[in-house]
C-alpha cells in the first residue's frame, strides 16, 4: 500500500464534491431559500394587512362610539319630550278638574243661596204662627 498523494483520487473527490454542491444547490438549497423568501413575504404582507386592519378597527370603534353618543342624545331628547308631554297633559287634566270643581262649587253655592232665600221666605210666612204659638206657650207657662 502506498501512502502518498494520489492525484487521480483527489480529482475524483473534488469532482464529486463540486457535483454534490451543484446538486444540493439545485435540489435542496434553492427550494428552501425560495420557500423561506415566500414565507417572509407572506409574513410581511400579513403584518401590513393586520396593521391596516388595526386602523380599520380604530375607525370602526370611533364610528360605533359616535353612533352610541348620538343614540344617547336622541334617547335623552325623546325622554325629555315625553316628560314634557306628560307634564302638559297632567297640567291640562288638573286645570280641567279645577274648572269643573269650581263650576260645581259655584252651582252648589247658588243652590245654597236659593235654599236660604226659600227658607227665609218660608220662615217669614210662618213667623206669625210662631209668634202666636210662642205667646200661647208663654201664657200657658205663666198660668201654671
Amino acid at each position: 500500500m502506498n501512502i502518498g498523494l494520489n492525484i487521480e483520487l483527489m480529482l475524483l473527490v473534488f469532482c464529486l464534491f463540486i457535483l454534490c454542491i451543484f446538486l444540493l444547490n439545485r435540489w435542496l438549497y434553492k427550494p428552501i431559500l425560495e420557500f423561506m423568501d415566500a414565507r417572509d413575504k407572506m409574513i410581511k404582507d400579513d403584518l401590513e394587512s393586520s396593521s391596516s386592519n388595526d386602523s380599520e378597527i380604530v375607525e370602526i370603534k370611533s364610528q360605533i362610539n359616535a353612533i352610541l353618543e348620538n343614540a344617547k342624545k336622541e334617547a335623552a331628547a325623546i325622554k325629555e319630550q315625553a316628560q314634557l308631554q306628560a307634564k302638559d297633559k297632567y297640567e291640562k287634566n288638573i286645570d280641567e278638574i279645577k274648572s269643573k270643581n269650581e263650576k260645581e262649587l259655584a252651582s252648589f253655592i247658588d243652590s245654597l243661596k236659593e235654599e236660604k232665600n226659600e227658607l227665609r221666605e218660608a220662615l217669614t210666612l210662618q213667623m206669625a204662627e210662631f209668634k202666636n204659638s210662642l205667646s200661647a206657650k208663654l201664657k200657658q207657662m205663666q198660668s201654671k
